[in-house]
């Protein structure tokens, strides 16, 4: 293990938080001097230790998989423990409090321990949605920046659409690009859509703070609200299909988005999984549309339409955001929020969990399963976006299935005995934290569970968060012995 190169790259993780501390610094002085200190201590602190680690290395090395892998998991856990800083020293919480607020905020889980979010300062409202963005954003760049760690855990399943950018002159419609060209489009993309859904809803009636803070949670598929009755505080139309298209957009490949700029739409039927998410939201928000049109005659086709899909979009992308308790919805309803859980937006997306590739390729491969049982001597090859992919991508999509499974029924066990919480509850609440959910049924369905549970109980939460986030094989890779020998 190359710990020297390792150590050397961090630089740019604690120069990079050193540099993101100095927004919420600037928001404090405007509205209470006294706070600045817990944002500019840390600041300080990282760029000091930034400087250190910089001067570390002093010969060449090779970064190879190993090496991305503690990379990665270390640069979460240092992000992690410095963003939870101002959370400690300024909404007077225990440490244990802290870390699981800035662990949710990173992952973009949505969980948060404050039962009363109103009662927080702006700049500390302002401070933790936007370490969710950080998130977001984050989790987007790996997935264009280190494809191998990530692919290998069937994250992101098309590889041939990582290696379609991961290679110096990649050509995009008549431009080619390198790496440095994506990640700077990506980035402006990023924060040009922010910009855009923060000025749709000032235009909806918002301030501008409550409109950042929306904003950051909406495109990082968090759920973090700063009004303790989320959505349901504002109840305007306008607000919540702006709020409707920004979601869909979010869990859209970003690489795509960034494809149609220099493509014409003649290729899009070669998109298949973002046709099949744009497939499956269609289908369970009308579908939970009628429900609630029938059960409930007050309601027009239009308000059951807008409250279905609202809702719909927000399972499905992982972002957790509620507009009312849809646990007082009828019972057809209930259960297709309760499947949307388990479906997932597009890889290259913020959101987590499973993603829609992989549940088309697990379709398509039980599909050609039975056709071969009908012909068993035909060759039907498994095809995405037109290009074949072969049985072990299924395999490995089906192992990490299973131990997604195995690792959510341990966790709900474990949980229901370290808390009061029933096994029901309990086990939502695991796939709450595992799959960045944001929200989930029983008593998961309020956000400020965790705030009632004892600090072990929050450890083991703060554990399934970040495994969820960096996924379970790479978890799993760290734990085999020969990964540490040369």
């Amino acid at each position: 293990m190359n710990w020297q190169i390792i150590f050397h790259r961090l630089h740019w993780v604690l120069g990079g938080i050193s540099i993101v501390l100095i927004l919420p610094t600037s928001y404090s002085l405007l509205e209470d001097v006294n706070s600045a200190p817990a944002y500019l201590l840390p600041s300080a602190f990282c760029l000091i230790l930034s400087f250190l680690l910089k001067r570390f290395h002093h010969g060449l090395g090779i970064f190879r998989l190993r090496e991305g892998i503690i990379f990665l998991i270390l640069g979460y856990l240092i992000t992690i423990s410095i963003c939870a800083i101002p959370i400690w020293l300024i909404a007077d919480v225990s440490l244990y409090e802290a870390l699981f607020e800035s662990t949710s905020g990173l992952t973009t889980s949505g969980a948060t321990i404050f039962e009363d979010v109103e009662s927080l300062a702006a700049h500390l409202q302002f401070w933790r949605a936007f370490i969710q963005s950080i998130g977001g954003l984050t989790i987007i760049l790996l997935f264009l920046y280190i494809p191998p760690i990530m692919g290998v855990a069937g994250l992101q399943l098309s590889r041939q659409e990582s290696l379609r950018i991961q290679s110096p002159g990649t050509q995009f419609g008549k431009q080619i690009w390198g790496i440095p060209q994506i990640i700077f489009k990506i980035f402006f993309l990023y924060v040009s859509l922010h910009i855009l859904s923060s000025f749709w809803m000032v235009l909806g009636g918002l301030d501008l703070h409550d409109a950042i803070c929306h904003s950051l949670g909406i495109w990082a598929t968090a759920g973090f609200s700063n009004y303790n009755d989320g959505w349901a505080a504002f109840g305007t139309p306008f607000l919540e299909w702006g709020a409707i298209f920004f979601m869909i957009t979010a869990g859209t490949n970003i690489l795509f988005v960034i494809r149609l700029q220099s493509q014409n739409w003649q290729n899009i039927h070669n998109e298949s999984e973002w046709l099949w998410y744009l497939l499956f939201v269609s289908l369970l928000s009308v579908t939970c549309a009628v429900f609630l049109y029938f059960a409930d005659n007050l309601l027009n086709f239009e308000e059951s339409l807008r409250d279905g899909l609202f809702q719909t979009v927000s399972m499905i992308t992982n972002t957790g955001i509620q507009f009312e308790s849809y646990l007082n919805w009828p019972v057809g309803a209930q259960a297709i929020l309760f499947l949307a859980l388990f479906m997932g937006a597009c890889t290259g997306s913020s959101a987590s969990g499973m993603r829609m590739q992989q549940l088309v390729v697990m379709w398509k491969y039980l599909y050609s399963l039975s056709r071969r049982i009908l012909q068993p001597m035909a060759i039907i090859p498994l095809r995405i976006n037109g290009k074949t992919v072969g049985e072990e991508v299924f395999q490995a999509i089906l192992g990490l299935f299973g131990v997604h499974l195995l690792v959510s029924l341990l966790g709900g066990f474990f949980l229901t005995i370290l808390s009061d919480l029933d096994i029901f509850s309990a086990w939502q609440m695991v796939l709450v934290c595992l799959w960045n959910l944001g929200t989930g049924f029983g008593l998961s369905h309020n956000p400020a569970l965790a705030a009632t549970l004892p600090d072990v109980a929050k450890v083991l939460l703060m554990f399934l968060m970040l495994v969820g986030r960096l996924e379970l094989f790479i978890v799993l890779l760290v734990c085999i012995p020969s990964f540490w020998k040369n």
